[in-house]
């Protein structure tokens, strides 16, 4: 049986640096279980027109196909399953992630799929497979997690599977070699360099209302001694010379964190890395340890300058955590990349300026400022149902239109029109900006990032608008 796997295009406006995590993993776990090497189609990595996937897809010989990705790309994978099942019809499609298990009936009514995958594919996938091998029209009621279409043509969904206990010994690293890792590794994600990110941990202690957490509030981690023959094996093969973690919470356990930092200085002193982190666990004497092991930046997601829509968000952080998180920052010299949010419901003219005045007092522009995105999944999004601000019979044309949460797509706010939501959010951008570059010089900034990240810079060799770029982006530049 032949096995192909298609990671679809996300965030064309900007340059491909997040590997696909979760698609590499399963193409691992099939070659070692099945013995199948499937076949991997990176649209997002290269960059392919639709003309050019069109005939990749004519050519490569296949029986099965796994798509997956994150809500943006629901309407790649609509078209994708479109065009498949046109010049293959017979082929099985399993769709998979956070796009399908967040909107799986939508998608299979409004498209040809064959199979969700509704929770971790370790597992579930290679059942499948197996299943398919013997049949390609076998029965699978007796399969646990997933959802498809029955011979009369039903959804069916069958009952909800465990989510996986140790990560090291039933989940797998990606399978790096089937990627085009040289376009990723030339794209940095957060860091100089050869960078690279990593997921080392699932799931999220926390419950905010805008975030869709596929894996639960139970956080499970990778061992450090994984992470660390992990990255062994990255820095052998790929020569890299920094890895961003970009786990939903990397801080959450603190003993991990200072075990990491311990072992990654003794075998790995001169990699760089950066992480996620969150204002109401991070402290002083962390942070310290962290920058002694190399951490050049930690990521924040503060969200919102007025403790009235923290609340509302149930973000559980104040606004003086936040704000001590900006000063432990610049104690040690670290960036502050942080990101908001606005028009979230309950959002005012108020508390627009609460979070403009939190920036100006604490000199930080408004670079990740992001629109409230009601993603299928999120307590946003049904809030957006429940106030018909979304049909409820017009999903899948919604789900369509979503796309970067920098782009206004719909308004969950009482007292901003459309219009006035998008330029309250140009006007707070600009001023915070303004207000920024009165504290700091572009050569300040240059000097910054050469002490903090050394000889990567000059390796680098990053022009200003470069710099402009990832300081909009991934927030390294901002002191």
């Amino acid at each position: 049986m032949k096995v192909l796997i298609i990671n679809p295009p996300i965030r064309l406006s900007d340059k491909p640096r997040n590997i696909p995590h979760g698609l590499a993993i399963l193409a691992n776990i099939i070659r070692k279980e099945l013995n199948i090497t499937p076949s991997f189609v990176d649209i997002n990595a290269r960059r392919y027109s639709w003309p050019q996937v069109e005939s990749i897809l004519e050519e490569t010989e296949y029986d099965v196909v796994l798509i997956g990705g994150l809500a943006p790309v629901y309407s790649s994978i609509i078209k994708l399953i479109g065009f498949i099942k046109k010049i293959k019809p017979k082929v099985k499609i399993i769709v998979g992630g956070s796009v399908a298990m967040s909107a799986s009936r939508v998608l299979m009514e409004n498209s040809k799929t064959d199979i969700i995958c509704m929770g971790e594919g370790e597992f579930v996938v290679v059942e499948l497979l197996r299943k398919l091998q013997e049949d390609i029209n076998s029965s699978l009621e007796d399969i646990d997690g997933i959802c498809y279409r029955s011979k009369e043509n039903k959804i069916i969904m069958t009952k909800q599977r465990a989510l996986i206990k140790d990560l090291d010994s039933e989940s797998a690293l990606p399978a790096y070699d089937l990627l085009d890792m040289e376009i990723y590794l030339s794209n940095p994600v957060v860091g100089l360099g050869r960078d690279i990110d990593f997921i080392s941990s699932r799931g999220c202690p926390y419950q905010c209302t805008f975030c869709y957490q596929p894996w639960g509030n139970q956080i499970r981690f990778h061992s450090v001694d994984f992470v660390i023959e992990a990255i062994s094996m990255l820095v052998k093969k790929y020569r890299i010379d920094f890895i961003s973690f970009q786990d939903d919470e990397f801080m959450a356990n603190k003993k991990r964190v200072y075990e990491f930092c311990e072992k990654k200085q003794r075998y790995f002193p001169d990699l760089l890395w950066s992480c996620t982190g969150r204002a109401n666990i991070v402290k002083d004497e962390i942070i310290k340890v962290m920058k002694d092991s190399g951490c050049v930046l930690i990521s924040y997601g503060f969200e919102s300058g007025s403790q009235k829509m923290l609340d509302k968000m149930r973000k559980m952080q104040t606004i003086r955590q936040m704000e001590k998180v900006v000063e432990l920052s610049r104690k040690n010299d670290m960036p502050v990349p942080v990101s908001f949010i606005i028009g979230m419901p309950g959002e005012t003219e108020e508390t627009c300026e609460e979070t403009l005045q939190f920036c100006l007092r604490n000199n930080i522009p408004l670079y990740a400022f992001m629109f409230a995105m009601p993603y299928p999944g999120t307590v946003i999004f049904d809030y957006a149902l429940k106030t018909g601000r979304i049909e409820i019979d017009r999903l899948h044309e919604y789900i369509l239109r979503l796309g970067d949460a920098r782009d206004f797509t719909v308004n969950l706010t009482d007292d901003f029109t459309n219009d006035e939501l998008i330029h309250k959010r140009e006007s707070m951008m600009l001023a915070a900006e303004k207000n920024y570059l009165k504290y700091i010089s572009s050569e300040q900034i240059v000097e910054k990032t050469r002490k903090l990240f050394g000889k990567l810079v000059d390796k680098s060799k990053m022009s200003a608008e470069e710099l402009r770029h990832r300081a909009i982006h991934g927030g390294m530049s901002i002191f």
